[in-house]
C-alpha cells in the first residue's frame, strides 16, 4: 500500500515535532513550518536533482561544500542519569565560521537557560538567569567538537528535576548531525546541591525558526539523545508524542475503551520509516460513559521496537493483557484478553486500524471486527479536562490533517 498523501504532507512537521491536535480546535502547524522553512532556507543543505547531498567518499552530510554552517538558534535539551526523561533546556545560539576548504570550522556558543516547572518539559520555558558563553570552539572535518564548560551555575528555576540551584563541572562532546541538528554526550560532576557523576548524560539540539524567546513557538517534542534526532529530510512523519487511543468491540461498537498512548519514535537512517516504543495507559470510565472520569488507572501496557513500514502500516502482538474494570465502560468488569493490532498511520496526528483476538474473562468472546482510532494530544494526557470530547474509534472517523 502506498503511503497516503496525507502522510507525505505531514512529514514537513517532523523536524520540529510540534503538533498540538484536538477535534475541538487545532493550531496551524503548516503555517508554523512554512515560517521555519523561510527562516532556515540559507542554512539547509540543497542537493541537485538525483543527488542525495551526501559525499559518498567522506560520509559528510554537507556534500561537496563540506561542513554545514550551523549559525543560528537551537533548542538544546540535555538529560542526566538522575532523570533520563526530564531534560534541562536552553536556547543555544551558534555563530559559526567554516574554513574555506569546508573541512573545519570555529563557533561561538551561547546557552540561555529556560525556566521549567518541576517535572515539566514545556512550561513555562522563559529566559531565566545569565547565559553561558563559550567562544572559539574548534569543529573538525567530521563535525565533532568539544566544549569544556568549566564550573557552571544554573538557577533552580531552570531545573525541572528538583527545582534546586545547580553547580556542576561540564564537558560537552558534540557532533553535527546535519544542518539543522547536533547532539552528543556530557560528562562531569554535579557538586551542588549533591555530588553526582554525570557520565552517561546526553543532549540533542534542533534548529528554531526564531530567537527562542517566545515559549509558544518552541517545539513540544524535541530530541535529547542522538537516536531521537530526525533525519535532515525525512519522508515519514515524526510520531513522537502522546495520543488518545480509543477502541471499540462488537460487544458495544459505540462505547470505546480509552488509553493515552505515549510514542517514542526513532527514524531509520534514511527517514523513510522507523521503529517505536509505545505505552498504553488505561483511562478510567464510568459504565456507559465516553468522557468521565478519564483518569490514569492501572498499569500501562508497553511494547518495544514496533516496526513502522514506509507505507505507514504496523502490527503489535499485545499478547495476553489485563485491564482493570475501572477502565471498562461496557460492564465495569476486569478484562483479560489476547489482542493483536493491525494499524496504519493516516497522518502525523492520527492512526487507526483493526484489532483481533479473544476476550477470555469475564466471558469468552471473539474480538474480530473490533476497531480503533488515535489522535494526537497537545499534552501528556493526564488532565481529563484537556482530553477531546469527540474522537475517532474507526478509520472512517479520523479527521483530515490539521482539522
Amino acid at each position: 500500500m502506498a503511503l497516503p498523501s496525507s502522510i507525505k504532507a505531514a512529514t514537513a512537521l517532523s523536524g520540529l515535532g510540534v503538533i498540538a491536535f484536538a477535534l475541538t480546535g487545532c493550531p496551524d502547524p503548516e503555517a508554523r513550518f512554512n515560517e521555519f522553512l523561510d527562516a532556515t532556507e540559507d542554512d539547509r543543505p540543497m542537493a541537485d536533482d538525483g543527488d542525495t547531498g551526501e559525499d559518498t567518499e567522506t560520509g559528510d552530510t554537507g556534500g561537496p561544500e563540506g561542513l554545514p554552517d550551523m549559525t543560528g538558534t537551537y533548542l538544546f535539551a540535555l538529560v542526566t542519569t538522575l532523570d533520563p526523561e526530564t531534560p534541562l533546556q536552553f536556547v543555544t545560539t551558534v555563530d559559526m565560521t567554516v574554513a574555506e576548504d569546508g573541512l573545519s570550522g570555529e563557533a561561538d556558543f551561547t546557552f540561555q537557560p529556560l525556566s521549567l516547572d518541576v517535572g515539566s518539559k514545556t512550561a513555562p520555558r522563559e529566559f531565566v538567569g545569565d547565559p553561558l558563553v563559550y567562544a572559539g570552539i574548534p569543529i573538525d572535518a567530521n563535525g565533532g567538537y568539544t566544549i569544556d564548560m568549566g564550573t557552571v551555575q544554573v538557577t533552580g528555576a531552570a531545573n525541572p528535576i528538583t527545582g534546586s540551584d545547580i553547580e556542576a563541572t561540564l564537558q560537552v562532546l558534540g557532533e553535527i548531525v546535519h544542518a539543522s541538528a547536533f547532539c552528543g554526550d556530557l560528562s562531569g560532576e554535579v557538586t551542588s546541591p549533591l555530588q553526582y557523576d554525570l557520565a552517561g548524560s546526553t543532549f540533542g539540539a534542533i534548529r528554531l525558526g526564531d530567537d527562542g524567546s517566545d515559549p509558544s513557538a518552541l517545539p513540544i517534542e524535541f530530541p535529547y539523545r542522538c537516536d531521537m534526532v530526525p533525519p535532515a529530510d525525512p519522508t515519514f512523519p515524526d510520531l513522537n508524542g502522546t495520543f488518545l487511543y480509543a477502541m471499540v468491540t462488537t460487544l458495544d461498537p459505540e462505547t470505546p475503551l480509552q488509553f493515552v498512548a505515549t510514542v517514542d519514535f526513532t527514524y531509520n537512517a534514511d527517514g523513510t520509516a522507523g521503529t517505536a516504543n509505545i505505552c498504553f495507559q488505561p483511562l478510567s470510565l464510568d459504565v456507559g460513559s465516553t468522557t468521565a472520569p478519564r483518569e490514569f488507572v492501572g498499569d500501562p501496557l508497553c511494547y518495544e521496537d514496533i516496526e513502522l513500514s514506509a507505507d505507514g502500516t504496523y502490527d503489535i502482538d499485545m499478547g495476553t493483557v489485563m485491564v482493570t474494570g475501572a477502565a471498562n465502560p461496557i460492564t465495569g468488569s476486569d478484562i483479560e484478553a489476547t489482542l493483536q493490532v493491525a494499524g496504519e498511520i493516516v497522518h502525523a496526528d492520527a492512526a487507526c486500524g483493526d484489532m483481533t483476538g479473544e476476550v477470555t474473562s469475564p466471558l469468552q468472546y471473539d474480538l474480530a471486527g473490533s476497531t480503533f482510532g488515535a489522535i494526537r494530544l497537545s499534552d501528556d494526557g493526564s488532565d481529563p479536562a484537556t482530553l477531546p470530547i469527540e474522537f475517532p474509534y474507526r478509520c472512517d472517523m479520523v479527521p483530515p490533517e490539521g482539522g
